[in-house]
């Protein structure tokens, strides 16, 4: 029987547990009475953490050019969503549970309770011992003491060298680039540039285009892709140099060049330019770089700078400005920038517009406007920041007139830089080529203007420099010009045969005065909403008058216009009469041109224009025969009087010595559609000539009169040819003049397989030739 414990003992032991249940639940009790207070700090801590965390992101943007997010960066970002959750799953959610303050708010809604509501809630648990709630606020006081902690830890672990990596000055510096997301067809010329730097032979590119259609944005782009240090692309230095425009002397141009290499590499202070060149040649030598020219000059070379061939691991892209550059410089890849396509400038535009319900209420209104913007990005972002600040249709409508005005208009600001660009390439030209760029602009918006038609024009203005005043001579000197006005992306060219002239260019083009003129002195008014009619006084200043597709019906009868020179009242269909005296005071003008008008007769005051070169009257269907009183037109070279219904020459064509470019046709199927197979017997058999049993196409003589003639253009429109033909070859071979050139175009029936074959001969015999 074993021995009872004193009574003593038993006593003791039984106090000390009582004594550590109570000190138990007087610490668990500690924990409820503080729970609130606790809560309420924890609250506090989250929310500095989240103030925190959008101060450094504040900081990071701050210094976006010399630091960027590292790995730190995402990982912290991570662990502060997870507080976040945590929060308000484990213990906003969980404390408003086990008080009894369940409702319908959740998530934020709950961290939004005041802290002295839960302290009320909580109160009446502090002494009920033995509940389980009780114990589980014990709980949660503990958690949330442990997880405010772990709230200030991660507070402290987010800082901004913590979560940034500094960009070393002498690898990249990010430059200000717009977005291309919104730019598709940029997005993808960025994606072809940086796989260009992946192929090791691909050293040297240029990528060019049109002013402002966004080639320096692209390069910036590409040089703020490369900040981030893409894996195959770790060059330890990636050089932006913003080539200089002011300096005219290539030693000057250099020196500065190399200068900014210089300071980039941090080696700048070096003396004397050929010290400069070896320091930085010496300095890229073994480095891996990427140097970015916004613009160059074809005066320059690379190894004048100090960027050598022997450099295995540099790579540079140039945004070429200058058209000479690409025949000049040797590029292992060419990337030419197209403007903005329709549905690209859509995005754009809708995206700075930022209200898609109205841009698709007036979806017809923003792409008449964008049309006139011409695919530029620059100008569409301009243009639209304007019409964001007063989104009425009205205001939108106003905005669409004045761009389709051919008047240049200051308040439009997105313009300023097309006008920059327009002057820094036209300043580029010499005098003649000026005026020839401006001619061009009499043409109407977007019209496709006929390469022959534009070069007889500027042949009859003489701005091209000819000294032997022959039309193959003025050909290839026109082709030069226009080479030239192509390569400064003052024209465009459409096809092999037409060209026009961009919307914003031609804007600008109409407000500058001809080299020599004071004032501007060409008035165009073309489109189906311009009223076609001049006042006196601008008919008395006028050198060029550009009506073309005004819906002109009528013209004045007497005009004081002595210095005019050109006249274009071609598509026109309604105008049908020129009253007798209009052309009376026009002594000096040199082209005039009336095709696809309706005019039945010219007046006899055509005798007047005694210094007219080029007459064009094709497309009039109506005329029948020409004044006889155009023999008095000695210096007239070229004339056109094709699909007319003048059926064959007359003798006073001939008469017209100076002639050396004729177009005309027989029995025009447009105009005068001809039933009879034989009709061209009667055409060509003139009876007031001798005849020899053969049909007459040329009276006689022609030969002997037109001995400058060197281009002929004849349109034939029969169902068979070969019996034209045979004439044709006959009469023409005639002309013996070695300058001749003579195209004959057989247009045949739709049977015909060989419908729009060309016939040309050069002297050595006929030949077909397909049509394009």
């Amino acid at each position: 029987m074993p021995v009872p414990l004193p009574v003593g003992q038993a006593v003791t032991a039984a106090h000390e547990d009582a004594k550590g249940c109570f000190l138990y639940i007087k610490h668990r009790r500690r924990h409820v009475i503080d729970l609130p207070r606790n809560f309420d700090s924890l609250k506090r801590q989250v929310n500095s953490l989240l103030t925190h965390w959008n101060v450094v992101n504040d900081d990071i943007n701050r210094q976006s050019a010399t630091i960027w997010i590292n790995d730190n960066y995402t990982a912290r970002y991570d662990d502060l969503c997870q507080v976040w959750i945590d929060y308000q799953e484990n213990f906003v959610k969980k404390y408003k549970k086990i008080v009894g303050l369940e409702s319908d708010a959740m998530g934020e809604a709950g961290n939004q309770i005041p802290a002295h509501e839960l302290l009320a809630a909580s109160k009446g648990w502090k002494n009920k011992f033995c509940t389980p709630t009780f114990y589980k606020l014990a709980r949660l006081d503990k958690d949330v003491v442990k997880f405010t902690t772990e709230v200030s830890n991660l507070e402290n672990k987010i800082t901004l060298e913590h979560v940034t990596s500094p960009i070393n000055p002498q690898i990249v510096v990010r430059q200000g680039a717009k977005e291309l997301t919104d730019m598709p067809s940029h997005h993808e010329l960025l994606v072809e540039l940086q796989l260009c730097l992946y192929v090791a032979g691909c050293r040297r590119i240029a990528i060019h285009g049109a002013p402002q259609v966004g080639k320096t944005n692209i390069l910036k782009s590409l040089n703020n892709l490369l900040v981030r240090r893409l894996p195959g692309l770790e060059f330890d230095y990636v050089i932006w140099v913003t080539f200089p425009t002011d300096l005219p002397k290539p030693d000057d141009i250099v020196n500065n060049v190399q200068e900014k290499i210089l300071d980039r590499l941090n080696l700048s202070g070096q003396k004397g330019t050929s010290g400069k060149k070896e320091v930085i040649s010496r300095a890229l030598r073994e480095k891996s770089y990427l140097l970015l020219f916004d613009g160059f000059s074809s005066s320059i070379e690379l190894e004048d700078i100090g960027i050598s061939e022997e450099h295995e691991l540099g790579k540079v892209i140039i945004e070429a400005k200058d058209p000479h550059l690409l025949r000049n410089f040797k590029f292992h890849k060419e990337i030419h920038l197209e403007k903005l396509p329709p549905e690209d400038s859509r995005k754009l535009f809708d995206k700075i517009i930022a209200d898609e319900t109205f841009c698709k209420e007036n979806r017809d209104l923003g792409d008449l406007i964008l049309k006139e913007l011409g695919g530029l990005p620059g100008v569409i972002a301009s243009t639209a920041g304007q019409l964001k600040t007063n989104k009425r249709v009205q205001y939108w409508d106003g905005v669409k007139q004045r761009l389709k005005a051919d008047i240049w208009d200051n308040n439009l600001v997105g313009l300023a830089g097309v006008k920059s660009a327009f002057d820094t390439a036209y300043s580029k030209l010499k005098e003649n080529d000026q005026k020839c760029i401006l001619y061009a602009a009499l043409f109407p918006k977007e019209f496709t203007i006929p390469i022959d038609i534009l070069v007889e024009c500027w042949k009859a203005e003489e701005f091209l420099r000819c000294p032997i005043p022959t039309f193959s001579y003025a050909r290839r000197e026109g082709a030069c010009v226009l080479n030239q006005l192509t390569e400064l992306y003052l024209l465009e060219r459409c096809s092999e045969h037409h060209v026009k002239m961009p919307i914003n260019y031609r804007r600008v083009a109409l407000e500058t005065p001809f080299p020599g003129e004071k004032i501007a002195t060409s008035f165009v008014r073309s489109g189906p909403e311009i009223d076609g009619h001049l006042k006196d006084e601008e008919w008395e200043m006028a050198r060029r008058v550009s009506l073309m597709r005004s819906q002109l019906d009528e013209l004045p009868v007497i005009l004081k216009c002595g210095g005019i020179s050109t006249l274009f009242l071609q598509l026109n269909p309604e105008l049908r009469i020129i009253e007798e005296p209009f052309f009376t005071s026009m002594k000096k003008l040199r082209v005039l041109d009336l095709h696809s008008t309706g005019i039945k007769l010219l007046p006899p005051s055509i005798s007047n224009l005694t210094s007219l070169r080029s007459l064009y009257l094709n497309n009039c269907c109506d005329l029948t025969e020409l004044p006889r009183k155009i023999v008095e037109l000695k210096e007239l070279e070229v004339l056109d009087i094709r699909d007319t219904s003048i059926y064959c020459l007359q003798k006073e064509v001939c008469s017209l010595v100076g002639l050396r470019c004729l177009r005309f046709s027989f029995a025009s199927g447009t105009c005068n559609p001809n039933p009879e197979p034989r009709l061209w017997e009667r055409i060509v058999r003139r009876p007031n000539y001798p005849t020899t049993g053969r049909r007459v196409i040329f009276p006689p003589g022609a030969t002997d009169q037109l001995s400058k003639l060197e281009e002929m253009t004849i349109v034939i429109t029969v169902g068979s040819g070969e019996e034209i033909e045979d004439q044709i070859r006959t009469e023409v071979g005639e002309f013996k003049n070695v300058n001749t050139k003579l195209i004959l175009i057989r247009q045949f029936s739709s049977q015909s397989q060989d419908q729009g074959n060309l016939v040309q001969q050069n002297g050595e015999g006929i030949k077909l030739l397909k049509c394009s």
